[in-house]
């Protein structure tokens, strides 16, 4: 077993590559200084304590320069694969990095998942082909939940609150619109105010989602939304609105080729409703990001609309 009692002993490693450097070839201090990123000063100071600490005369100083003494070589040599293991450590330390930032595990919520990430990902993995990125997809009450308990790097979601303590980022900007078929009975044609919005039936996604919660939210002062249908599924939804049972709330990026195609149509409302939202990447506050999830999200930030 190796003695480590003594640590607060040991030498100073970059006196000791000030010692390897010497020995290397550098005709001064300065030499060796600049070779370890000292100024001259720092140096000549770490080579004193150096000498200090070792009980041991390393150093011979003459007009022409500073050389090693014969002591000074022996140390040198032994001193040289102090460092030498110290770079063995990086290096492993780094490939341990470099094999975490393979693998980013991400949990996004539905809208997220199905409308916005499919093209980040296709720009990043094209970017970065040595990162895999796994994905869950689950409503944004349960990626928090996933963050809380580490189980993802990160986490993507459509929540207009979002946990405290927790560091974000904005990865994208996004609107809800309120639709219905074309024929729909109830379909207006005038703006909706909010207290009237809310004493509309609506087709809504479930407790716990990031677009239910953003509905509610903007209807709050009149008691959230009136739910004539509750689903976990976007397109669930989108098929129960085109049946002409109800107007749908769903993000403008879900309801966009269905807007498109004449399925459904956009109903208005007063512009004193704010329907927008922005779309966050969080991550937990107790682990540090991965290289591969750190370059995941400088890609979702950078492209974002």
């Amino acid at each position: 077993m190796r003695d480590v009692s003594d640590m607060q002993r040991w030498p100073e490693l970059r006196a000791l590559g000030l010692l390897v450097a010497l020995a290397g070839g550098a005709g001064s201090i300065g030499q060796a200084a600049e070779a370890v990123g000292l100024a001259q000063p720092n140096a000549s100071r770490s080579l004193s304590n150096l000498e200090r600490d070792l009980k041991v005369p390393l150093l011979k100083r003459s007009p022409r320069g500073t050389e090693l003494t014969a002591e000074g070589q022996a140390v040198a040599e032994w001193a040289a694969q102090v460092i030498d293991a110290y770079s063995a450590l990086n290096a492993g330390t780094r490939a341990i990095q470099e094999a975490r930032a393979g693998t980013v595990r991400v949990c996004a919520s539905l809208t997220v998942a199905e409308y916005l990430l499919p093209g980040y990902l296709a720009t990043f993995t094209s970017a970065h082909p040595g990162v895999d990125v796994g994905l869950g997809v689950e409503n944004s009450a349960a990626v928090v939940a996933e963050v809380r308990a580490q189980r993802c790097d990160l986490g993507l979601v459509e929540s207009v609150s979002l946990p405290a303590g927790f560091p974000t980022a904005v990865i994208g900007r996004d609107r809800l619109l309120i639709a219905a078929a074309p024929t729909f009975p109830g379909r207006w044609t005038e703006p909706l105010s909010a207290e009237a919005l809310a004493a509309t039936p609506l087709l809504v996604r479930e407790v716990g989602s990031g677009t239910r919660e953003a509905i509610d939210t903007a209807l709050a002062e009149f008691g959230g939304a009136s739910v004539a249908g509750e689903y976990r599924s976007n397109s669930a939804l989108k098929v129960a609105a085109a049946t002409g049972v109800a107007p749908v709330v769903l993000s403008e990026l879900a309801l966009r080729d269905d807007v498109l195609s004449n399925r459904l149509v956009p109903l208005p409302v007063d512009d004193s409703l704010d329907l927008d939202r922005l779309l966050h990447a969080l991550w937990s506050p107790k682990r540090r990001l991965s290289a591969g999830a750190r370059a995941l999200l400088e890609h979702m930030t950078s492209a974002r609309g």
